[in-house]
């Protein structure tokens, strides 16, 4: 999508989004699995608090479309009303062009740049490719309102751990980058994150951890 599409109605980070789902998912669960309707309703009052706390400042309209979260009886019916969320209310992540990611990587020779046409940015918070040629892994953020490039390697690979960037368990490595230490001096830092943006920007349901790794990385 178009970042010029963007609409005043939209106002759910993908993070959030995803946050939304799992708590969907989780109160048909409970719906399907527990007997006690006092339980029920107590899980449904509480996962709709919880998602109103992770958007806070949302306006009447917004509260009354997210209550209808736990009216949802299946998944067909959780699907269709998460595809409306995403359809209508999920901001994009800034789209670029290839130019673009070409100026946020200057001294990269011959960069890889992902199929664009292929995204879907409504599902971003950021952007990661692998560049199988150089062996490099490329991100895309928005930090302090500006894209930023950020190139690093993988120094390891095949673990099990929780990713920095999402904080969820999954196949992981430790990507490893130089950051500007002074006028001329650099320093190496290493996080382990997920090896697939894909599904890291799927599990993501907080985006704090993001704001974190860039903190450490830009601070």
């Amino acid at each position: 999508m178009d970042t010029s599409k963007i609409t005043e109605q939209m106002f759910i980070r993908n993070d959030q989004y995803n946050f939304i789902a799992q708590q969907i998912y989780f109160v048909i669960h409970t719906q399907n699995t527990v007997n006690h309707q006092d339980t029920r309703d107590a899980v449904k009052l509480h996962a709709i608090s919880k998602v109103k706390d992770t958007i806070p400042g949302m306006t009447e309209d917004q509260e009354c479309l997210l209550n209808r979260m736990i009216e949802l009886e299946n998944e067909a019916e959780a699907r269709t009303f998460l595809n409306e969320l995403k359809r209508n209310y999920v901001i994009p992540f800034q789209k670029v062009t290839k130019k673009q990611i070409e100026k946020l990587f200057p001294k990269a020779k011959k960069l890889q740049v992902p199929d664009l046409e292929t995204l879907d940015f409504q599902r971003l918070s950021y952007l990661g490719w692998f560049d199988t040629r150089a062996h490099k892994q490329y991100l895309i953020v928005k930090y302090q309102g500006k894209l930023k490039g950020i190139t690093g390697h993988f120094a390891n690979s095949n673990n099990k751990g929780i990713c920095s960037i999402c904080n969820h368990l999954g196949e992981v490595a430790l990507f490893m980058t130089k950051v500007r230490s002074g006028k001329e001096t650099y320093i190496s830092r290493g996080n382990y994150i997920c090896k697939d943006s894909h599904a890291c920007n799927e599990n993501m349901t907080d985006i704090k951890k993001l704001e974190v790794f860039l903190d450490n990385l830009y601070q």
